[in-house]
């Protein structure tokens, strides 16, 4: 994490973690009311896909926006939130049943380990295709980093998992993917947990550590057993002392292959979008290694927060699509209005240089932007095909006229004309 927006005991926490979508809900599972989540009414619109300007999708705080399409054709979009302690320390969940034009509340998730100012934030999401361990087919994974940068009582970093098996409307603490060791200095955490799928069709967990010192790397972790256990942490992207890879995504590519992007913050880099690839999601090649910059055939970059996904069409091997918090050319100076507007393409498997194509939703920025403007806006954004790769929904946050870091979604059609997409 290049800057983190910012137990009861940790055996209560383990324990008792609590999921909340009103006041009196038991500790594991989040009871409905009206307005509040619950089953969905009228099942999931058959409509063809139409683009739609930006829309609103709640008042109130939100980072990090996650989306996801289930089996049975909803979108669920999660969000790190407060509940009015100054922090972020809850995820709250919504739900889509017309192809992303309109969001319920369908859950949230308060976990008592990021209570008592300990705060929570950077979640992902993944559904699972198919049984992996005692975990069916269907069940959706949530994971959160608990333990920002702050001095809280009992705090200590850690990457929570938490289970859904009834498509994100209750949830149960399941694992944990990463703990920091005891005594972790405060300036120090686990960030960005992001979950896949790799070759052996384990679940793995790829996530920020700065505990290893002396700066921030990436690491991995996999779960053969669908996310109840977890094997070592291993080290994949550690450029040099300085330098701080972190926010990992990944997705897997229409060959089998992987593609993973990521930030590299710190002087070498300045917080320039890079990207690797790998045939299995866990050998990504040298870890001491950048990775590959993603360069426009303008000359410019990418940079901060980065996030990934792939489209069919646009050439024989898809389009990769690539968002990033703002764009800059070769001295790094900051492009307006292309900042919080573009997206970069590529139709072959990140190979050459990237296409600069217009983005659904449009995040202005300032000429100079403070770490508050940066921290906000466009920052993790989250990319999604729909209807069969017909079109793009994207869910990007930005500041509100009373200053609160709110998402908004939008879609765009998607039917790129090979030549126009064609690297060099």
């Amino acid at each position: 994490m290049a800057s983190p927006p910012d137990a009861a005991l940790r055996a209560a926490a383990l324990a008792v973690a609590a999921v909340l979508t009103v006041t009196g809900c038991s500790a594991t599972e989040a009871k409905t009311g009206p307005g509040r989540g619950g089953p969905s009414r009228g099942g999931v619109s058959a409509a063809p896909f139409a683009p739609f300007a930006e829309r609103l999708v709640d008042q109130r705080l939100a980072m990090y926006p996650r989306l996801v399409r289930l089996r049975d054709g909803r979108i669920v979009l999660s969000i790190a939130t407060g509940s009015g302690s100054g922090v972020t320390d809850m995820a709250r969940f919504y739900e889509s049943t017309d192809g992303g034009r309109t969001f319920r509340m369908l859950s949230e998730i308060l976990d008592p380990a990021a209570e008592r100012g300990r705060g929570a934030c950077c979640g992902s999401l993944l559904e699972l295709p198919h049984r992996i361990g005692a975990q069916p087919a269907g069940t959706l994974l949530w994971a959160g980093t608990v333990g920002m940068k702050n001095h809280a009582p009992g705090r200590r970093p850690e990457l929570r998992v938490w289970r859904s098996t009834d498509g994100g409307r209750h949830w149960a603490y399941l694992s944990s993917c990463a703990i920091a060791p005891e005594g972790t200095p405060w300036d120090e955490g686990l960030w960005e947990p992001e979950l896949a799928i790799d070759g052996r069709g384990r679940v793995v967990c790829y996530y920020s550590d700065e505990t290893r010192g002396p700066a921030q790397v990436i690491v991995e972790a996999a779960s053969p057993d669908g996310g109840t256990t977890w094997g070592p942490g291993t080290v994949i992207v550690a450029p040099g002392r300085d330098d701080r890879p972190g926010m990992p995504v990944v997705r897997r590519l229409q060959d089998g292959s992987y593609f993973m992007t990521y930030e590299v913050c710190g002087p070498t880099a300045a917080c320039k979008v890079h990207y690797r690839r790998s045939s299995d999601g866990w050998t990504w090649g040298s870890p001491t290694a950048l990775g590959t910059a993603a360069r426009s055939t303008g000359g410019r970059y990418l940079y901060h927060a980065p996030t990934v996904t792939w489209l069919p069409g646009g050439g024989p091997r898809g389009t990769i699509l690539l968002v990033g918090g703002v764009v800059r050319d070769a001295r790094g100076v900051l492009m307006r209005p292309a900042s919080g507007a573009t997206l970069f393409a590529n139709t072959a498997d990140g190979s050459g240089d990237w296409r600069e194509i217009p983005a659904p939703v449009r995040v202005p920025f300032p000429a100079y932007p403070e770490h508050s403007d940066i921290v906000c806006g466009n920052y993790s954004s989250s990319l999604l095909p729909v209807d069969d790769g017909k079109g793009l929904l994207e869910a990007a946050t930005k500041r509100g006229k009373d200053g609160t870091c709110q998402v908004y979604v939008a879609a765009s059609a998607w039917a790129p004309p090979p030549a126009e997409l064609k690297t060099a």
